[in-house]
């Protein structure tokens, strides 16, 4: 029920080598040879995964990240698919590759929303797991938070630190991470290429500003959040609950799109419907 891909293992230890992005990902037009999940190696200490738009029209993205001590699992998915058989699949070949027997696992959220926390139940209680839980409590407690949504600290999975920055305004507890090692930003639902759900606009607007004055100062490289709902036409979104993206836009966003969505949320007095080329700002 897992489908590999990803090329040849890169270097071992903090010089990963980069296979970067698939040509496509699996987009829901051929369940008959779709796996549940589809695993895809960055580089060999990072991998995107996806859960099948066969399963779930959300057809969310996971992220897992290994470092020397730990390893972290961003989402669990939306559900009814064997997430954790997958992530366990990918830590064995790590482990083996990197000739150790155990790697603690960490599993947190990008935000609380069930499409992204369906498959906890999977992680709770297994053995060398963390679950984080999905309140605010849980979530600053954890991450050492002091002053939420202020304060941005990091998380080291041993020689590989990870920014934890606090952007609620999709959701109250919603995260973004940035990888150091690749200069990854993790933005969640709060940018991606479709549409972006706002159900709190001046949360929303201090957390684009907070990301845009982070991505100022730290390299981006990439911007990856946790689904696509863009075609490959500028504009142009999916149906909602579309389980089929024939065409659809990448993955992928830049530095670019992070000022583009704070310029555009900023110069707005109240929420607005206002469609881009790669994403839609969509206040709820």
């Amino acid at each position: 029920g897992v489908e590999h891909a990803g090329g040849d293992e890169g270097d071992e230890g903090g010089g990963a080598e980069v296979n970067g992005f698939p040509a496509a990902w699996p987009n829901g037009t051929d369940c008959s040879a779709e796996a549940p999940i589809f695993v895809w190696a960055y580089a060999d200490d990072t991998y995107i995964l996806r859960q099948s738009l066969c399963t779930s029209f959300e057809g969310p993205f996971l992220y897992l990240f290994f470092g020397d001590d730990k390893v972290l699992l961003e989402d669990t998915g939306d559900g009814d698919i064997p997430v954790r058989d997958a992530v366990q699949s990918v830590i064995d070949e790590w482990l083996r590759a990197h000739g150790k027997a155990s790697i603690e696992l960490v599993v947190m959220h990008s935000h609380s929303h069930g499409d992204h926390t369906n498959g906890d139940d999977q992680f709770a209680g297994q053995p060398n797991t963390t679950l984080v839980g999905t309140s605010l409590a849980n979530v600053t407690s954890f991450f050492g938070i002091a002053d939420w949504p202020n304060q941005a600290v990091t998380f080291d999975l041993g020689n590989r630190v990870l920014d934890v920055v606090p952007i609620p305004g999709h959701q109250q507890t919603h995260l973004a991470l940035y990888d150091r090692r690749h200069d990854l930003l993790l933005t969640g639902d709060t940018l991606y290429p479709g549409r972006l759900y706002v159900s709190d606009f001046d949360a929303y607007k201090a957390s684009t500003a907070r990301l845009a004055a982070f991505v100022a100062n730290n390299p981006v490289a990439w911007v990856l959040g946790t689904h696509i709902e863009m075609t490959t036409t500028p504009m142009q979104d999916f149906a909602f609950s579309a389980a089929q993206h024939p065409n659809e836009h990448v993955l992928q966003l830049g530095l670019e799109h992070v000022q583009e969505l704070d310029s555009a949320v900023q110069a707005m007095s109240g929420p607005e419907y206002e469609e881009h080329d790669d994403f839609i700002i969509y206040p709820l």
